[in-house]
């Protein structure tokens, strides 16, 4: 494995790491989301995981797309550490409201400083520079449709996420407005 490969999967390791860890100083769930939609996600996370090592191989979206020069993997590095970063400082930010699938937590907080003045959902902003970062490291189409697959899944996490929100948290709906899902000032 290259370097460049090795520290993708560093910054990996370490979202994963702090994830886990931090999953401890979480407050209690209040309403959660229904099982299925658990498993669903579970689901998703092992394909996209799968089709960032290339593990889906059947329906031939191993082909490389992107050249595996020392540029792309510095591109690659970068966006990864940017996502890592981002993704951390976002999680730190949320504290005790975090959850890994779409809940309400007692006592839940509108958070509306650090990453969450300018996106609403800078954790998910930051793993999808992460899956970008992977994929232009892969360089194969798989990279591409995992990184596509996530778009669409957090999308679609972020919309109940944002219904749930607003029912139980005033200010919700104003917060929406002024602050962009997933891009500042363009998405």
């Amino acid at each position: 494995m290259e370097p460049t490969g090795k520290f993708v999967l560093v910054c990996w390791a370490v979202v994963t790491a702090f994830w886990v860890v931090s999953a401890f100083w979480v407050k209690r769930t209040k309403e959660r989301q229904p099982l299925p939609g658990r498993l669903f996600y579970l689901g998703l996370t092992v394909l996209v995981v799968m089709l960032l090592k290339g593990a889906v191989q059947r329906l031939h979206l191993d082909r490389p797309v992107l050249p595996h020069t020392l540029s792309t993997g510095i591109l690659a590095d970068l966006l990864v550490l940017l996502g890592l970063g981002i993704a951390i400082w976002a999680r730190v930010t949320l504290g005790g409201n975090w959850s890994s699938t779409v809940v309400l937590k007692e006592g839940h907080e509108l958070i509306q400083r650090g990453p969450y003045r300018l996106i609403r959902h800078p954790i998910y902003s930051g793993l999808l520079l992460m899956v970008l970062g992977t994929a232009i490291l892969s360089g194969r189409i798989g990279g591409f449709v995992a990184l596509l697959l996530c778009l669409c899944a957090l999308w679609v996490k972020a919309r109940q996420e944002e219904l749930l929100l607003t029912k139980h948290l005033p200010g919700y709906p104003e917060y929406m407005a002024r602050t962009k899902a997933l891009i500042p000032f363009v998405l």
